[in-house]
């Protein structure tokens, strides 16, 4: 990824020119099969990423790295966790990461976040099939808050199978 993309994407907002970003897309097509390229180009996206970038650059960089992240894209996206207006965007990105980390970088967030925060993370790790949340999960299931405790119920079950 040149410079140039880097500095494209790091401006991009909403209703801005998607010309980096449809470039991105292009790119991302063209290295499918070429471990190493994919790898520079993860790194290139985490750089932009922790550079303070504006939404809409947060949010399509979280949809590439569903598509390509690995576990190195864990801790900068956990990072994210904490910011509300990020949170749905990076579930998105660590749902779709395949790797043990991922998976315990959401149960480690669990404890700590509250109401559609943690519904999120429940829906999350349901949708993961991961059954290493399963006891962390169990102590939530007759919580006072209902919809936590059917996202709950619904996980686990979708552990289950």
């Amino acid at each position: 990824m040149t410079n140039e993309l880097k500095a494209q994407l790091s401006a991009y907002d909403w209703g801005g020119d998607r010309g980096a970003l449809y470039e991105l897309d292009e790119l991302i097509k063209a290295t499918q099969g070429d471990a190493e390229k994919l790898a520079e180009i993860e790194q290139a996206l985490l750089e932009v990423l922790a550079s303070g970038v504006k939404t809409a650059a947060v949010d399509y960089i979280c949809r590439q790295l569903a598509l390509i992240g690995t576990r190195r894209a864990v801790p900068a996206l956990a990072k994210l966790l904490q910011d509300e207006d990020l949170f749905d965007r990076t579930l998105y990105a660590l749902q779709a990461i395949p790797e043990e980390a991922a998976g315990e970088a959401l149960r480690t967030a669990l404890p700590a976040a509250e109401g559609h925060l943690r519904v999120g993370i429940v829906n999350c790790l349901g949708e993961r099939h991961d059954k290493k949340a399963v006891p962390a999960l169990a102590t939530l299931r007759d919580d006072s808050d209902a919809t936590l405790s059917r996202a709950v119920e619904s996980a686990l079950r979708k552990i289950a199978h």
